[in-house]
Parts: C-alpha cells; structure tokens; sequence
C-alpha cells in the first residue's frame, strides 16, 4: 500500500553534462524526503545545473520544489561537484520540510493568538550611546539572487549579505513589510526569478560609500531596518543593523 505523503515520480530536469548517477541520487534523496512532510505530495521537480567554464564560482547547482498538499517547499544549493549539491539540497530540503511540519503541529495544538512580542531597549537609548556591539565577518561563497533568498529563509532572518555569482558584487536580499523579497542594488536588465519561489523584486536602496559612523547616522534617521554601506578604504559592501537592544549589529565580509 503506498503511503498518502509519498510521491510515486520525481521529475529531473538537467542543464549540462549531468551523469545518470547523479540524476538517480537526487531521486533517492527526494523520495526519502517525502516522508517528512506528514502530507501528500503532488509533485516533485529536481533542477540538476552545471555551470560551463565557471571558475570563479560553485559550478553544480541543485534545486528542489516539493507541492505539499499545495504548498510549495523549495530548496537551492551550490557546490563543487554535483554529488556535494544534492547532498546540501538535501540538508536544506529537509530542514525546511522539517519546520513546515512543525508550524502545522503548533498550530493544531495551539488556540490561543500569539500575544504581540514587543522587543524593549531600543527607544529607550539615545542615539549617541548606541554602539556597535556585535560584528560579524562572513567568508562569503558566490551565490544567486535565489540561493541567497533561501538561506535568508533558512536561518529566519529579515536580510542576507552575499556576493552575487552572476554579477561579483555584494547584494542584500531582505524582506519588506509586506512579506515580499527584494534584492539591492538593482541591476540593469536582471532577469530576476519569479517562476519558482515568490517573485524577487529589484529594491531602491543603493550601496551608499560612507563611514562607519555616517552610516549610524543614517540608521538613526531612517525607519529602515538596516543601511547597505561600503567604507571608502575597502569598497565591500556591508550591513549595519537595529539590535532590539537598542544598540547596532555589523555585518561584514571577510577580507
């Protein structure tokens, strides 16, 4: 008897020089995936990708979009090989099935509405006491607009410094307040995803060149939840933003 949450075909579609191995690997973890999901799958779509002649970013890319009882799950990685993509497309897939899975059983078990959580520190201190109190240097790997949108979502955060594959520049993909995603700063011509998660938006924010301590500024005056800078010695594009404690956080790439 073949269980309801189980999908009987996993669609693999391929761009390059992709081995049949690969192709039956990325289909073996994607049906041991569908028993995660605790509903039934409709389908199940595998994008196996090789970059020709990449250098200088990760040339195997693996996707995954899962319709679980009509909600899509979807998932991106990037690796050296394809074997290490699908592998880490695993991990991810999993991890979000797992948390799909999770906010379904809270709320059948849950009546109540959450109590609204107001996050105390930040407007009790004055602007020139806040300082920057965590930075965090990033080894950060080429990645698409779309593989850093996931690990936005991934590790529940509102924004996600990367360095964009298609183009060698340091991008921000966040969330606005209306839940939708947008990439800065906007390049000319991009064909932006829209097909295959919610659509990715070009944002009106630029890369401001300025200090550190004019950027705080410039946080402080703004409604904004972070400001996209480059210091004018290093040109790298960085993220300085609210800490509910009332003071600054800093993102930066490793140098």
């Amino acid at each position: 008897m073949v269980k309801p949450h189980t999908v009987c075909e996993v669609e693999i579609l391929t761009q390059g020089t992709v081995r049949n191995g690969d192709r039956e690997h990325a289909t073996d973890k994607v049906r041991d995936l569908c028993e995660l999901g605790h509903e039934p799958v409709l389908a199940a779509v595998v994008k196996l990708r090789l970059r020709e002649g990449s250098s200088d970013s990760l040339p195997a890319i693996a996707e995954a979009t899962l319709d679980l009882n009509g909600v899509p799950i979807r998932a991106h990685a990037s690796a050296d090989t394809m074997t290490e993509a699908i592998d880490r497309l695993d991990d991810r897939l999993g991890r979000r099935l797992r948390r799909h899975r999770k906010k379904l059983e809270d709320r059948r078990y849950d009546h109540e509405p959450e109590a609204a959580v107001s996050h105390p520190g930040f407007a009790s201190i004055p602007p020139d006491e806040r300082e920057v109190v965590r930075h965090k240097s990033l080894a950060m790997h080429p990645m698409t607009a779309e593989e850093a949108a996931d690990e936005m979502d991934l590790l529940d955060h509102g924004f996600y410094l990367y360095l964009d594959a298609d183009h060698n520049i340091d991008r921000v993909v966040f969330h606005n307040g209306n839940s939708a995603i947008h990439v800065v700063p906007a390049v000319d011509g991009e064909d932006l995803p829209g097909d295959t998660r919610p659509p990715i938006h070009p944002g009106p924010l630029v890369l401001n060149h300025l200090p550190l301590l004019e950027a705080e500024v410039l946080l402080d005056e703004g409604d904004d939840a972070f400001v996209f800078f480059a210091t004018p010695d290093s040109g790298r594009g960085q993220v300085l933003y609210r800490r509910f404690d009332g003071h600054y956080g800093l993102i930066s790439p490793a140098i």
